[in-house]
């Protein structure tokens, strides 16, 4: 189980935001993301994915009180000096998705290279403030917590869900990541029929800031979505670049 506190731009939503449409079960093939199922994004119980991060989310907090341990939840939770996960819950959850990078090279549109990893994550909130995120993953025939922490990320996502609830209520909201290119987006599909006048546009976080102009991941989060034309060449460079580079990877 990896635990991590990077400020890695890997979309936690919080009650009042938009609805994210996932089917529970991943993909293995690219999809167009204007037939995701709907559904709800994190059912309040019940769900294989949730109730694997709520049996994590009770092993940490167990483990922060364990004589002896050298657990400290703060390290991985932006949580003070001294204060504990006993009181944190469990928010929305999603699941990641990926860009096929042949695809995309191949000169399909961002939105036709998208496809569900399997990967799960759940917001944890302590008094209804996001303090990190839980991933739990299907190893073998269950799922179970593989990562905790991202609290950078699960601020900066929880502001660009609280900004579309209420500039776009309905629209759906997937969380994008291209492994290649070190890159992270949330996408947005609009309310309504999918057509040109009514595509997804796609809200750049930190990392895939850096991406399309180095040095400004600092930037506000809140600045333009941008749609498949504007994204697709630079993106598509990272891509190629990431592909030669073993080093390079998300």
């Amino acid at each position: 189980m990896r635990i991590s506190r990077l400020p890695a731009a890997w979309v936690c939503l919080l009650a009042a935001a938009p609805l994210l449409y996932l089917p529970a079960v991943a993909e293995t093939n690219p999809i167009p993301a204007q037939t995701s199922a709907v559904g709800s994004l994190s059912p309040l119980g019940g769900s294989p994915q949730r109730d694997a991060a709520e049996a994590g989310l009770a092993r940490l907090i167990e483990r922060s009180h364990a004589p002896g341990s050298a657990f400290r939840a703060n390290r991985i939770f932006n949580l003070a000096d001294g204060q504990h996960l006993d009181q944190a819950k469990l928010g929305d959850g999603f699941q990641t998705y990926l860009v096929d990078p042949k695809r995309l090279l191949s000169g399909k549109r961002l939105s036709d290279c998208l496809y569900g990893s399997g990967e799960w994550r759940f917001v944890v909130l302590r008094y209804g403030k996001s303090v990190g995120l839980i991933t739990v993953a299907r190893l073998g025939s269950r799922w179970t917590m593989v990562e905790a922490g991202a609290s950078e990320l699960a601020d900066e996502i929880a502001s660009i869900a609280a900004r579309y609830a209420q500039q776009m209520p309905g629209a759906h909201l997937r969380f994008v990541r291209s492994r290649q290119a070190v890159a992270d987006f949330i996408q947005v599909l609009p309310p309504g029929p999918a057509d040109a006048a009514n595509a997804p546009v796609y809200v750049p976080l930190a990392s895939a800031r850096t991406l399309l102009a180095p040095g400004a991941a600092g930037s506000n989060a809140s600045g333009p979505a941008l749609s498949d034309a504007q994204l697709d060449d630079t993106l598509r460079r990272g891509v190629q670049r990431g592909m030669r580079d073993p080093r390079i990877g998300h």
